[in-house]
């Protein structure tokens, strides 16, 4: 269903009062009545009695402690062993530093950006075992990183079935799901975007994570929803599944499984004994984030959609370089940055060169079921430059053969005015976009997610890259999407989804530190949330 613009660009009333799905109503309140959503937030505050549990407790259940995490990341050893799984899952999504000073309110700080650091990305862990460790399904525990196993025997192939492909040859598989509450206690349903968001941006992170260690991890946004999570014990709406990424050696791929699967012939195996999610989880206070989280749901491989096929562009030009590990990950990953809260950009303009090697790196070839093999993301990205030096302000198209400039904007006529980003200092801000209508009419309502996702895998690149030329990256979904849009020259049913401020990072008042364990390399550097 298309929704017709207003001359604004936003949909028209006569849009809105159609029947449109769930998902057609959220994209508009998300973008377009951003104000209004969060204003019917709960209201929750950090540090208040109904604040969430950042992390979860598992009781009982059997744990494995993981070895301390290495101070580097590079291929070695065997996959999967203790030390492969150490890595891989603090550096995906574990704690990389903690908080001190004066005005410190977000002590955990993980290897993603994430809204007020309330981290709603869980990880589960599939693997065929190592010694000491049983074949199975597990959770990471975070704050203690261990393993805390759920389910022990092979589940390749049920989880295969569940996600629609073959999987022999894997050496493991992350699940991620989503603990919708811990963002929506301040937030509302609004949160449900800002959970589909950093779902894409650990994504991201775990794909530049098995590339570092040796391991490709392919991206699969559709699967029998109710049978994953019948595996992981995994109750909807409080927590729901989002993404599973199977890993291989190099040259490993999945293959789609010809003969479609329902999940009435997914096997229900006994439910794991978990302990209940924490009392007054507060979701009735968000109607239309489980609404959408359920019509979002998938009952069957036969209803797995595609984008339309969209080869690479310019191929030799820059993807053979976007396959590369990034060099000297672990380091980047603890020393990234979002700001200061009050994100101002310090020092003088950066060179060229330096939001060059960040532009030039972003095209990234990696898999994902979103779309046919060897296809692109169907993600662009803008470039708007204020302190760069050798670089004409204003705003930039990102083309294979590098930034196009398009013309003198203010800050203003972008449509960009979030009170807590100072646009007068900041060297640039990159944008990136996507087709909302292919991926509504591809998916359905779970196309919102899809989206996000995609377009979160490349915004963790963006932060990742930044933190490598020693720039702060901002993520910020404080702007006018009518007038973004316009700004940009999308076309009819694209949307602008990430806004990323880049700048060098000023004074703080807080201090971060290295989780203990680690090998810290200078000093620690400030994280403020993406929000």
């Amino acid at each position: 269903m298309t929704l017709a613009r207003e001359a604004g660009g936003a949909p028209s009333e006569a849009a809105r009062a159609a029947g449109a799905t769930p998902g057609e109503r959220f994209w508009r309140r998300s973008l377009y009545d951003y104000a209004a959503m969060t204003a019917e937030a709960p209201g929750g505050r950090e540090g208040g009695p109904g604040e969430p549990e950042r992390f979860r407790r598992f009781g009982d259940l059997p744990r494995f402690p993981l070895p301390a995490p290495p101070p580097a990341l590079a291929p070695g050893g065997r996959v999967p062993s203790a030390a492969f799984h150490s890595a891989l899952l603090h550096y995906t999504n574990g704690v990389l530093r903690t908080e001190f000073g004066p005005t410190a309110r977000w002590p955990y700080h993980r290897a993603t950006p994430s809204a007020r650091c309330f981290a709603p990305v869980d990880s589960y862990l599939w693997t065929p075992g190592h010694d000491g460790l049983p074949a199975g399904l597990y959770a990471h525990d975070p704050a203690h990183h261990a393993l805390v196993q759920l389910r022990t025997g092979d589940f390749e192939d049920a989880l295969g079935r569940a996600l629609g492909a073959h999987i022999d040859g894997a050496v493991g598989m992350l699940l991620l799901s989503t603990v919708f509450w811990r963002t929506a206690f301040r937030y509302g349903g609004y949160a449900y975007r800002l959970c589909a968001q950093e779902t894409g941006l650990v994504a991201g992170n775990a794909l530049l994570v098995a590339d570092a260690l040796g391991v490709e991890g392919q991206v699969h946004h559709q699967f029998v929803d109710g049978a994953v999570e019948r595996l992981l014990g995994v109750r909807p709406p409080q927590e729901s599944v989002a993404l599973a990424l199977p890993l291989y050696a190099r040259g490993g791929s999945a293959r789609r499984r010809s003969a479609p699967v329902a999940e009435a012939e997914l096997a229900a195996p006994e439910p794991v004994e978990r302990p209940a999610p924490s009392p007054g989880h507060g979701l009735e206070h968000c109607p239309e984030l489980v609404e959408l989280d359920r019509s979002s749901r998938l009952t069957d491989t036969a209803s797995f959609g595609s984008l339309p096929a969209v080869p690479f562009i310019g191929e030799n030009a820059h993807m053979a370089s976007s396959r590369a590990p990034l060099p000297g990950l672990a380091a980047t990953l603890r020393g990234r940055t979002s700001g200061s809260p009050a994100f101002r950009a310090a020092g003088p303009p950066v060179p060229a060169g330096t939001v060059r090697r960040i532009t030039d790196r972003l095209p990234y070839a990696y898999a994902s079921d979103a779309r046919p093999h060897g296809t692109q993301s169907p993600v662009r990205a803008h470039l708007w430059t204020s302190r760069v030096d050798g670089m004409r302000a204003g705003l930039h198209e990102l083309t294979p053969d590098g930034p196009v400039h398009r013309g003198e904007l203010s800050p203003d006529r972008l449509g960009v005015a979030a009170p807590n980003i100072d646009y007068r200092s900041v060297h640039a801000v990159l944008f990136l976009s996507g087709p909302r209508e292919a991926v509504q009419l591809a998916f359905g309502d779970r196309g919102f997610r899809v989206l996000h996702h995609e377009a979160g895998v490349l915004a963790q690149r963006v932060c990742v890259l930044s933190a490598a030329e020693g720039l702060a990256a901002r993520i910020h979904n404080g702007y006018d999407a009518a007038v973004l849009s316009r700004a940009l020259s999308l076309p009819d049913g694209h949307e602008p989804l990430f806004q990323i401020a880049l700048g060098t990072p000023g004074p703080d008042e807080r201090c971060l530190l290295p989780v203990p364990g680690q090998t810290p390399t200078g000093s620690p550097r400030p994280e403020g949330a993406h929000q």
